[in-house]
C-alpha cells in the first residue's frame, strides 16, 4: 500500500472516530446585557420568605452574584431552558451565584461559564435545589469552573432534577455536610459526575451518572474542619460509561482518578452501596481504598484515613471489553497486575497495623449481577505481593 492510500484510510478512519466532544451550546433569543445589575438588585431587595423571579432570557452577567444572609428566599427561573444566567466573559468574582443564608430554595435556571464554580452554597441550613442545570459551554477543559452544584458545610441540603456538565472537578458536590440527598440528577461530562466528600448521613439515588471520568465518588479527605464523613447510602443509581478523559489540573484530588471508573471509594466508612447498574467502564467498576494509596501526607491528627463497613450487594456490573485507562498512575496500577483486563472489583487490602483477621475493616460483598466477577484483594500495602481474587471472606451474608 502506498503512503497517498494509508494517509486517506488514516484521515477517514479518523474522521470517523475522532470526533470532536459534544458541548453545551446555550443560547436564546431573548438577550439580556445588564443582567448582572438587573439581578443584583433582586437578590439586594430579597427579605425574609421572599421569591425572586427572573423571567425568561439569556442573562449576560460579569461579576459574581451574591445572597447573603437573608433566609428563606426562593430564586426561582422559568425553566432550565428558558431562564439562562451566562458568566462567559466574567471579569471578577470567584465564582457565579453564592449564597450564604438558610432556608434557600433554586429551581428552574441555568448557570454556564462561571469563572469559577458555578453555584456554591457555604454555612447554609436547609438547601433545595430542583431542575438547576451548571455547564460550561466551550467543553472539557482545565479552565473550566471546578464545580457546577457547591454546598459546603450545609445541613439538610437536597439537589434533585438537575443536571451538571463540564466541571473541571465534579458536577455534583457536596462536601463536610450533614443530612444530604442527591436524587434523580444527571452528570455528564465531568470529571466526577457526583461526588460526596467529608458528609455526614448522605444519600445518592436515581441519578444517571455518564461519560464523566468518574461516575460516582465517595471520598474522605484530612485536614478540613469536618473529617470521618460517614453514612451513605448509594442505590438505584445508573452510572454507565464514565469512561471520559480526565480534564482535572494537576494537584487536584480528582486529578488521579482513572478514565474508566464506575464507583471510587477513598477512606470512606459506613458505606450501603445497592441496586445501581454499574456498566461499561474500562478500568474498574467499583474501587475501595484507604486514603494510604495515594501516598500523599495530613497534619491532622483527628484524621481516619481507612476505608471500613462497606457494604457492595445487589448491584448489576458489566465492564467494557478495553484496555484500563493508562494516563493515571491508578490506571497503570490496575493494568500491571491484570494485563489488559478491567476489574470489577478492586480493594486495597490496605489495614491498620494491629488488625486481626481475613476481613478486619468488614468489606461485604455479597450477592451482585456479574459474569465471572473479577475481583481482588491487591495487598497494596506490600506492594502487591499476595493479590488474592477470592470472595470468599467477603461473603457477610
Amino acid at each position: 500500500m502506498n503512503a497517498f492510500k494509508q494517509i486517506l484510510i488514516l484521515s477517514t478512519l479518523c474522521i470517523i472516530a475522532c470526533k470532536p466532544e459534544s458541548k453545551d451550546i446555550v443560547s436564546h433569543e431573548n438577550v439580556i446585557e445588564n443582567g448582572y445589575e438587573i439581578i443584583q438588585e433582586m437578590l439586594i431587595d430579597a427579605t425574609p420568605g421572599s421569591t425572586i423571579e427572573i423571567p425568561e432570557g439569556l442573562y449576560k452577567i460579569g461579576r459574581s452574584l451574591s445572597l447573603d444572609g437573608v433566609p428563606r428566599v426562593t430564586i426561582k427561573g422559568a425553566g432550565k431552558e428558558k431562564t439562562i444566567l451566562s458568566f462567559l466573559g466574567q471579569s471578577s468574582g470567584a465564582e457565579g451565584l453564592r449564597i450564604t443564608s438558610d432556608s434557600i430554595t433554586l429551581m428552574d435556571f441555568t448557570v454556564a461559564d462561571a469563572i469559577g464554580d458555578a453555584i456554591k452554597l457555604q454555612d447554609c441550613k436547609g438547601v433545595n435545589i430542583t431542575n438547576v442545570k451548571t455547564t460550561w459551554t466551550d467543553g472539557a477543559k482545565a479552565s473550566n469552573g471546578a464545580y457546577g452544584f457547591y454546598p459546603v458545610q450545609c445541613i439538610d441540603v437536597v439537589i434533585d432534577n438537575c443536571e451538571a456538565a463540564y466541571a473541571s472537578d465534579a458536577g455534583i458536590y457536596v462536601g463536610q455536610s450533614q443530612n444530604v440527598i442527591v436524587k434523580n440528577c444527571h452528570a455528564h461530562h465531568n470529571v466526577a459526575g457526583i461526588e460526596i466528600e467529608n458528609c455526614i448521613n448522605s444519600e445518592v439515588f436515581n441519578n444517571l451518572t455518564e461519560n464523566n471520568t468518574g461516575g460516582l465518588l465517595v471520598f474522605d479527605l484530612p485536614d478540613l474542619e469536618l473529617v470521618n464523613g460517614n453514612t451513605c447510602k448509594l442505590y438505584n443509581n445508573k452510572i454507565i460509561d464514565n469512561n471520559f478523559k480526565n480534564f482535572a489540573s494537576e494537584g487536584n484530588m480528582v486529578a488521579i482518578v482513572p478514565p474508566g471508573s464506575g464507583i471510587i471509594l477513598l477512606a470512606a466508612k459506613k458505606v450501603e452501596i445497592f441496586n445501581n447498574e454499574i456498566l461499561d467502564h474500562k478500568t474498574l467498576g467499583i474501587s475501595i481504598s484507604s486514603f494510604h494509596i495515594t501516598e500523599l501526607p495530613w497534619k491532622d491528627q483527628r484524621y481516619d484515613p481507612f476505608s471500613y463497613d462497606i457494604n457492595i450487594h445487589d448491584n448489576t456490573i458489566k465492564r467494557k471489553s478495553a484496555l484500563p485507562d493508562l494516563t493515571k498512575e491508578f490506571g497503570k496500577m490496575v493494568n500491571y497486575l491484570f494485563p489488559g483486563k478491567p476489574q470489577d472489583i478492586l480493594y486495597d487490602g490496605i489495614t491498620r497495623e494491629d488488625s486481626k483477621g481475613e476481613n478486619p475493616m468488614e468489606i461485604c460483598i455479597s450477592n451482585n449481577n456479574v459474569e465471572d466477577i473479577r475481583f481482588a484483594n491487591i495487598d497494596a500495602a506490600n506492594d502487591f505481593k499476595t493479590v488474592n481474587k477470592s470472595l470468599v471472606p467477603y461473603d457477610c451474608k
